[in-house]
């Protein structure tokens, strides 16, 4: 028969955290086989010790002061520490305290847990966020949310000043090189052109790779003209040297736009308009060209005016505008259990509208709101009758800080008789992230009514891993660049595979978009995410469409099952 000190030394063991208990003067009395692993010492060497020799002053001073409040008070408390361990490498521990009291005399129990690796995965997605993985740049959204921190008022200039440049550029005929000489090739073209561009940019500018063969360089001060024709110049003759490759040696050449970063610019997406006409301009200029913006170049000024009216006309007289539906696929056996709506726009006169021109058009001139009103009704109209399917609808940042919204919300969800617990809003982390106490206390509304939150776009903002931790979310959602480079590259599969593995034990639906192949799949599914979403499976589909997909599947589907889809290859 055991005694009570054999059980609880084996129970002890058995914990895979290092874990002792501490007597009233903070010396070591009870420990398991993982704490002396993790100090590098044995039983006899660590029983009656404190555990603090081996320690620098400042860690001494903290645990002692954590271990004293947990036995004066009861309370138990938790935080993080650094500490070298046995082969001298700093490493990242998270530690719990809580007393326990035997014959009257307290103790305290620790558990130490090794989250080195996670703040590590941390890191990396923090990096992988903001950078290009194949020229190591940074990349749209590092570009983004600088530009954002330059047209906020006070920041970075003052009244009547120029806050820089946002430069565009874009390498002619690299397209020939891909097809000419292989991918590979390409890609070498542009780890090059990256090293060679940020040979040239200015101290502290931000050199961004914007996707395919178009770069961006913004500056962080005031640049005069003299020395943006300079810098445009340098950068043109950038692709005067060839690109050496393996038995040959290619040209290209590169277009820049310029635009000159004012106090009366006011958004993100305006200074990119203008440095994207300028570029226009370069290309129809010829070869190896820069252009500054100017009013007179900018044809697509008078194209936005009339679209904005259309999309006034189209919101007030509630045509035109229509969702399209995604279906949302539960990993686990390919059957439908959701869609998201987005937003479609069919002018008579314009004809088909991007919602990559008309959403950021609607947020710039406020038309958001009474869009995203729209979206919404429609899409609960349209899905009610199916009444297993959770829908999910994207919000603005515009919307989210919209004093009613949360109340405009419940209200329509009421009038359309939907009911809450099947309606699921998706925000990026970063609009999340950015919002005031206002618009956190709207999330805290729309979820005490059982409205589902969703992080979109998941991984591409801010510390993804650690705002789990602070925002009470139902989901989130691997962006798709990830889930496109998950089964090439080693860290990006790593990252999918934390996240999602994370989300598990913070019980998260994780969702990915973008899935395009039988591999991506297969990766996701394994790493542990729970709902799947893209091409692989449908594209976003008319009500009718859908209608008819939800027939199909239902004529071929077994009786005791739901809505499957069948993937062909």
């Amino acid at each position: 028969m055991f005694n009570n000190l054999e059980v609880c030394q084996a129970v002890l063991n058995a914990l895979p955290d290092a874990t002792f208990l501490k007597d009233g003067q903070q010396r070591v009395v009870f420990l398991n086989r993982q704490a002396c692993e993790l100090f590098g010492k044995t039983v006899e060497e660590m029983l009656g010790q404190t555990g603090l020799a081996d320690l620098d002053d400042h860690s001494v001073e903290k645990i002692t002061e954590g271990d004293r409040y947990v036995l004066e008070t009861g309370e138990s408390i938790e935080y993080e520490h650094q500490a070298l361990n046995r082969d001298n490498v700093l490493i990242s521990i998270m530690v719990r305290c809580s007393r326990l009291v035997f014959h009257e005399a307290p103790y305290v129990l620790v558990s130490l847990n090794d989250i080195t690796s996670l703040r590590e995965s941390e890191a990396q997605t923090r990096y992988l966020a903001y950078h290009d993985i194949l020229t190591g740049l940074h990349n749209r959204t590092a570009l983004y949310e600088q530009l954002n921190q330059v047209v906020v008022p006070g920041v970075g200039r003052h009244a009547g000043e120029t806050g820089g440049l946002l430069l565009l550029m874009d390498l002619d005929g690299f397209k020939n090189i891909n097809d000419t000489y292989g991918h590979q090739a390409g890609d070498f073209v542009l780890c090059e052109f990256a090293r060679r561009l940020q040979g040239v940019a200015p101290k502290n500018s931000l050199v961004a790779r914007m996707g395919g063969d178009e770069f961006s360089l913004l500056t962080d001060r005031p640049v005069a003209r003299e020395e943006a024709e300079s810098l445009c110049r340098q950068i043109v003759n950038l692709t005067q040297t060839p690109f050496t490759l393996t038995g040959a040696s290619p040209f290209v050449t590169v277009s820049v736009g310029v635009t000159v970063i004012t106090e009366a610019v006011i958004t993100a997406g305006e200074l990119l308009r203008k440095a994207d006409a300028a570029l226009y301009e370069a290309k129809r200029q010829g070869k190896n060209v820069h252009c500054f913006y100017s009013e007179s170049l900018d044809a697509s000024l008078s194209s936005k005016r009339r679209m904005e009216k259309a999309l006034a006309n189209a919101l007030s007289s509630g045509r035109d505008i229509t969702c399209a539906y995604q279906p949302l696929i539960r990993a686990a056996d390919n059957q439908i259990i959701g869609v998201e709506a987005l937003a479609r726009w069919q002018d008579k006169e314009l004809g088909e509208i991007s919602p990559v021109q008309f959403v950021p058009l609607a947020e710039e001139t406020g038309l958001i709101i009474p869009l995203g009103k729209l979206i919404l009704r429609q899409a609960c109209r349209e899905m009610l009758r199916w009444g297993d399917l959770s829908l999910s609808v994207n919000v603005s940042p515009i919307q989210l800080r919209d004093g009613g919204f949360a109340r405009m919300v419940l209200a329509l969800l009421a009038e359309e008789r939907f009911p809450p617990e099947r309606l699921e809003l998706e925000l990026t982390e970063t609009a999340i992230m950015n919002s005031d106490a206002n618009s956190k206390h709207q999330l805290v509304l729309l979820r005490e009514a059982g409205v589902r939150i969703s992080l979109d776009d998941f991984g591409t903002g801010y510390s993804s891993l650690s705002l789990l931790k602070d925002i009470v979310v139902d989901s989130v959602k691997i962006d798709r660049s990830f889930v496109q480079f998950v089964t090439q590259l080693k860290d990006t599969a790593a990252i999918v595979t934390a996240v999602s593995h994370l989300g598990v034990k913070l019980n998260l639906q994780v969702i990915a978009e973008g899935v395009e192949t039988r591999e991506q799949q297969q990766f996701l599914v394994d790493a542990g995410c729970t709902q799947l979403q893209g091409f692989l499976f449908s594209k976003p589909l008319s009500e009718e469409k859908l209608e008819q997909l939800f027939a199909d599947i239902e004529r071929n589907k077994d009786l005791s099952s739901g809505p499957h889809l069948e993937i062909k290859d």
